[in-house]
């Protein structure tokens, strides 16, 4: 596998680099100190990123989707300056199944979609089903023509200031569902939560009370309807060749994989090179102060112990971006190791993001410890990653039963 990035990728990179230093890297310190972004503000931030074509629309999207590694690496550079607008931006997939919704969401929403004014999340972790998901309790049960739907997910990134969500549910045979829930239409209640890093991300307590959601937001049935007849070709233009489908990447990823392993494998690939981008910025700083921070009549850089430091922070930095690239490659391809490979690539990237964040809170000593540098947010922020979307003890039994094949699996 090549890892050398065309020569439209690296003008990708250097244009998303300069757009966030220049639009996104002067509101972070304020933000961060004052916490959660309230809606208002997140669209702020929505609005910014529409500058340079991110969106969930369908041209904003088909244009991003021509080359998925450029995807890749707006995740990694995004987590670099800011994880807080990264998760924002990411999170809000969802809204992208307004594309695919019935007439009567489209009609309300597309417009609203095209200015980058919807946000979106994933409502999957509960209280009680975290690492465990098949203990989920939340129900959505048919009840005329809609799902009546009860319980409560937690943890859910964007909930606060989220138009929509993606809901994971058991329905009444206690079976896997997906459902489109729009907060205006089907109302749910939110609180908020507060977190060790990523502060001004809003994330929250959903709460389902016999809230009603129309059959036509089933997931899957939209995913499916749109797949075929008159739709496709509004969705993809009239010269689109419908047969090209059943050889798409699409199309195997869906036949290879459950859903739900078709999600965890991007966000786990994603989390992977989100660990990279923190990582990196740690090394950068931790770098660049070796150069300038002189102890004992010479700069720090130029002692063994520091140097030794940076050694294994580069290490384990190239290392986490090799194989979040690497992981992300192969869920793109709809390969039958993509869910081995984005756990392995998830769960040592996260923690060696937490190891180079330490390392370089090392290397500054003293001012590593106060706020008025980045360096105590790289450590906060890297080490909220080694939770979310599987845990790394998770992690390591997902690749165990990978590795070892049926009836080895730690949950049985």
């Amino acid at each position: 596998m090549d890892f050398t990035f065309t020569e439209s990728q690296r003008m990708f990179r250097e244009s998303i680099r300069e757009f966030l230093e220049k639009e996104i890297a002067p509101l972070v310190d304020e933000q961060e100190k004052k916490g959660p972004m309230d809606r208002d503000e997140a669209l702020e931030i929505m609005r910014r990123f529409r500058k340079i074509g991110v969106g969930f629309d369908v041209e904003s999207m088909s244009d991003m989707g021509s080359d998925p590694t450029c995807i890749a690496i707006m995740a990694e550079e995004m987590f670099r300056v800011w994880p807080a607008a990264a998760g924002l931006i990411g999170l809000s997939f969802p809204a992208a199944l307004i594309n695919v919704a019935s007439d009567d969401m489209r009609e309300r929403l597309l417009p609203r979609l095209l200015r980058n004014e919807i946000i979106g999340c994933y409502a999957i972790t509960e209280p009680e089903a975290g690492s465990d998901n098949r203990a989920m309790r939340t129900t959505a049960v048919l009840d005329g023509d809609c799902y009546r739907v009860n319980g409560t997910k937690t943890w859910i990134t964007n909930a606060p200031v989220a138009d929509l969500c993606m809901l994971v549910a058991n329905d009444e045979k206690g079976e896997r569902i997906f459902l489109l829930v729009e907060r205006e239409k089907s109302p749910y209640e939110v609180s908020g939560l507060h977190k060790l890093g990523w502060r001004a991300a809003p994330t929250g307590e959903i709460f389902f009370q016999d809230c009603l959601v129309p059959l036509e937001n089933n997931v899957m049935s939209m995913v499916a309807a749109a797949m075929t007849g008159p739709r496709l070709k509004e969705l993809l233009g009239s010269d689109f060749d419908p047969s090209r489908l059943a050889n798409s990447r699409f199309a195997k990823m869906m036949g290879s994989l459950a859903p739900e392993n078709v999600i965890f494998a991007f966000l786990r690939s994603g989390m992977a090179l989100a660990a990279a981008g923190i990582a990196q910025a740690a090394l950068d700083a931790a770098v660049s102060y070796a150069r300038e921070r002189k102890q004992f009549g010479k700069p720090i850089g130029r002692m063994q112990l520091i140097q030794e430091k940076l050694y294994n922070m580069q290490a384990l930095t190239v290392a986490s971006r090799l194989m979040g690239y690497w992981a992300f490659q192969l869920a793109v391809n709809a390969d039958p190791q993509a869910r081995m490979a984005s756990s392995l690539a998830k769960g040592f990237a996260c923690e060696a993001a937490v190891q180079v964040a330490s390392e370089a809170i090392q290397v500054h000593g003293g001012i590593g410890l106060s706020d008025e540098y980045p360096l105590e947010r790289y450590f906060r922020d890297a080490r909220m990653l080694t939770i979310p979307d599987g845990t790394t003890e998770i992690q390591k039994l997902v690749v165990g039963r990978e590795l070892l094949g049926k009836g080895f699996s730690a949950y049985a």
